[in-house]
């Protein structure tokens, strides 16, 4: 059993640094309308393409020092973070659910939609539509991949947020003149709520919300007074990381909640 579980993360950390150097194409390609094959992988510098040897997730980055082979202009560090952190994200995920191969591979792609969400939201204040296309296909495998949470949670989980993010959507209409936030992050939402189940959905809008209000009160307080005026935050990202708590921790906050009055 130590062998499987050994075997489990190593393979599903390798997978993940693997699946993170696409993300990075995905995420700086699909907003613009690119095709995700075509043009093949280059220095967006010089446009030399890239052989294999500097595409080898982490260690191309690290032993180039973060510079192109070919002209020597440096790349994003960036590119490097998304791989550790898709690898790491998918380490946790056979950590946690390894017994069940199943819903460790959907929990793992789920948290990779997620991530590049959170990369174009970050980027563009934009969310495509095919990664919620993405989100949805994975959230009816959960489905499959997971009993423990039942069909209907997962329909009040979806309806719940919904609602929730629907009203809040059109409150600010009423209130401001103006959007509130993107109706992609309704979308999203939603669709986690079909993916965790109304528990989860409870424990991801509770935390990404709070993350979102405490980090926005931040950058207005401490970046510059003119912040308060900032007219679009990216809601994407907190949403993404309330979603990635819920997926992991769920039971483990209910049951601690619970036992403080029970």
């Amino acid at each position: 059993m130590m062998f499987q579980f050994v075997t489990t993360s190593f393979m599903f950390a390798l997978l993940g640094v693997c699946v993170g150097s696409f993300l990075n194409v995905v995420a700086y390609r699909l907003p613009l309308g690119m095709s995700l094959a075509n043009p093949p992988s280059h220095c967006t510098s010089c446009n030399h393409k890239l052989s294999w040897l500097d595409n080898i997730p982490l260690f191309s980055y690290l032993f180039l020092r973060g510079r192109c082979r070919y002209c020597h202009q440096k790349y994003s560090s960036r590119y490097f973070w998304v791989e550790l952190m898709n690898g790491l994200l998918w380490l946790c995920c056979a950590f946690r659910f390894w017994q069940n191969l199943f819903w460790c591979s959907v929990a793992s792609l789920a948290l990779s939609v997620l991530l590049t969400m959170t990369l174009c939201d970050f980027d563009n204040l934009f969310i495509p539509d095919s990664l919620q296309v993405a989100l949805a296909v994975v959230a009816v495998l959960g489905a499959f991949a997971d009993p423990s949470v039942g069909i209907v949670d997962r329909l009040w989980g979806l309806l719940g947020t919904s609602a929730f993010f629907v009203a809040f959507y059109q409150l600010a209409f009423v209130m401001f003149g103006r959007e509130g936030m993107g109706f992609a992050d309704v979308k999203l939402m939603s669709l986690l709520g079909f993916l965790l189940g109304w528990k989860g959905a409870v424990v991801a809008v509770i935390v990404g919300v709070f993350v979102a209000l405490v980090d926005i009160a931040r950058q207005s307080f401490t970046v510059t007074r003119n912040s308060f005026s900032k007219p679009e935050y990216p809601f994407a990202p907190y949403l993404a990381m309330g979603g990635a708590v819920a997926l992991f921790f769920t039971n483990d906050i209910v049951g601690w909640y619970l036992a403080m009055f029970f």
